[in-house]
């Protein structure tokens, strides 16, 4: 898949609009970016008019994205701990602001690939695994187990109504991966063929629970009914931080022409109904086997003391 190219934090905005980020991974990288372009700006021209433009263009991003945890995470690990720095000139401050937005974005990229070699292993010969919904870090785990050399099937539920999944689909079979793509009603009818589970985050509680696209809690219900285990494939920088002091992880609503869309041409939607579309949906801890991250496998529980680990790197 070919990664956008931005020019200016515009692009970012713009391309964050449009849905053009794949998975949590990708708007934090995206958003690391449009800091790093912001702090490049010679307009600015003091450390106020710096932050300034860094918290406003933040607040864009979470308007539109509020759900994504690695935008939050940017945030802090790159601006906050660079305002905290109050002994610094503003090139300075601009210099370490670009260089911890590469560090997230190296980071990020690091933990996609790391956490697909544990996945890999995680998969047999022979075995068939269920997704729902796109994630850079699902994909590195099945090109990393088909690197292996490892034969297996991946069920695809659509993941309505933006369909992110069928992304997918190309670069799956693009690998050999046999692929059954399968409507998001009838996950319950094909479970049973599936070993286990296997699913992305945007967001962590610190108990482990997973905000992902809407149809992962059902799916984990399911998976639950069917004794079939489910995994998350997360970096650790999708932990919801806010959550340590007992906020909710905010869920996304979409607009209801996203849902209407898929209707039929001609099809006149009757007064007085409301769309419901909420974006994505949280699923408890206690219906997660555990979490691949780059640091290993990981009980839910434990996400805390790994983002300790990983925050450590922005000092």
């Amino acid at each position: 898949m070919t990664e956008p190219t931005y020019q200016s934090v515009q692009d970012v905005v713009d391309d964050v609009r449009a849905l053009g980020p794949l998975g949590g991974s990708a708007y934090g990288q995206s958003a690391a970016t449009a800091f790093k372009l912001a702090a490049a700006d010679p307009a600015i021209e003091s450390a106020a008019a710096l932050f300034a433009s860094l918290d406003q263009l933040v607040a864009v991003l979470l308007a539109e994205k509020p759900t994504m945890a690695t935008i939050h995470n940017a945030q802090a690990l790159i601006i906050e701990k660079t305002r905290r720095e109050r002994e610094t000139t503003l090139q300075m401050k601009k210099a370490a602001i670009i260089k911890r937005a590469e560090l997230f974005i190296a980071l990020s990229q690091q933990a996609v690939e790391r956490l697909g070699q544990v996945g890999g292993n995680l998969i047999e010969d022979g075995q068939v695994v269920m997704m729902h919904s796109f994630s850079k870090s699902l994909m590195s785990i099945f090109r990393q187990a088909r690197e292996m050399g490892k034969d297996f099937r991946v069920i695809c539920s659509e993941s309505r109504p933006t369909h992110e999944s069928r992304v997918a689909l190309k670069q799956l079979t693009g690998w050999g991966i046999p692929v059954t793509y399968v409507l998001d009603a009838a996950v319950a009818t094909l479970l049973p063929q599936a070993h286990w589970c296997l699913v992305g985050a945007d967001s962590l509680s610190i108990d482990g629970a997973a905000a992902n696209k809407v149809g992962t809690y059902q799916l984990a219900v399911l998976a639950h009914q069917f004794n079939k285990p489910l995994y998350v494939a997360t970096e650790v920088m999708k932990l919801q931080r806010k959550t340590i002091e007992g906020q909710p992880i905010q869920l996304e609503h979409r607009p209801a022409h996203e849902v209407l869309k898929q209707l039929h041409p001609g099809f006149e939607f009757p007064d007085g109904v409301t769309v419901w579309n909420q974006f994505f949906d949280l699923t408890p801890a206690a219906l997660i086997r555990s979490l691949i991250t780059e640091q290993g496998i990981i009980s839910p529980g434990a996400i805390g003391a790994a983002w300790d680990k990983l925050a450590a790197a922005f000092e």
